[in-house]
């Protein structure tokens, strides 16, 4: 029980660092005047950078994290959880993963946070929505690989792979010049904490 208890403690902690961070981040963007020079700068060393390697990366990877191509790996995830009568994780991941499309939207309309010049997408910047969906559904997915799966070499293998997912899910928004690196950092904290906060709840309840 203690051992629960510090555990659960121990996501809580996550959830007020990630919060910390998330605001921080807001608040720059809001109210730092030199805040969309700096992403920009940055923005662009990322893009060189990457520059010299096939565009195709950075377009396949993207298209994998729009809405509606995420309802797939959801379909898939809820299918494996329901095959082991994981009735309520299957619940929770696909309504928390939902929360986050909307979650990030809600917050979007209030920062207003044009994208980068030129980008020739339209809607708000501020923060990634496929930093934060891919973080809240695919970290999810790693929570549950480490949690579920006995073998050593496919855990950390799983993990590997959707860790990496992740990163490049983030990445590929920057490649193609389409958010600034605070929105997707900022992205990857608002999905930690969904991920926390779906963690808190399986420890309470579904055990």
């Amino acid at each position: 029980m203690k051992n629960k208890e510090y555990s659960i403690t121990l996501n809580w902690n996550y959830i007020g660092i990630s919060v910390v961070f998330f605001t921080i981040l807001t608040l720059l963007v809001l109210y730092l005047p030199d805040m969309r020079s700096i992403d920009n700068a940055f923005l662009k060393s990322i893009r060189l950078a990457l520059s010299p390697f096939p565009s195709y990366i950075p377009l396949f990877v993207s298209e994998f994290g729009q809405a509606n191509h995420m309802l797939w790996p959801q379909i898939a995830a809820g299918c494996t959880l329901i095959s082991h009568r994981y009735y309520l994780k299957t619940f929770m991941l696909i309504l928390f993963t939902q929360i986050s499309f909307y979650l990030k939207d809600l917050i979007k309309e209030y920062i207003c946070r044009p994208r980068p010049d030129g980008c020739g997408i339209s809607g708000f910047s501020f923060p990634s929505g496929h930093a934060c969906t891919s973080m809240c559904f695919y970290g999810i997915i790693i929570y549950l690989i480490y949690t579920y799966v006995g073998n050593n070499f496919w855990r950390n293998f799983l993990i590997t792979l959707f860790g990496l997912w992740i990163f490049l899910c983030g990445l590929s928004r920057l490649w193609l010049g389409v958010h600034f690196p605070v929105d997707i950092i900022a992205g990857w904290f608002l999905g930690f904490i969904l991920v926390n906060l779906f963690i808190i709840l399986d420890k309470s309840i579904c055990r």
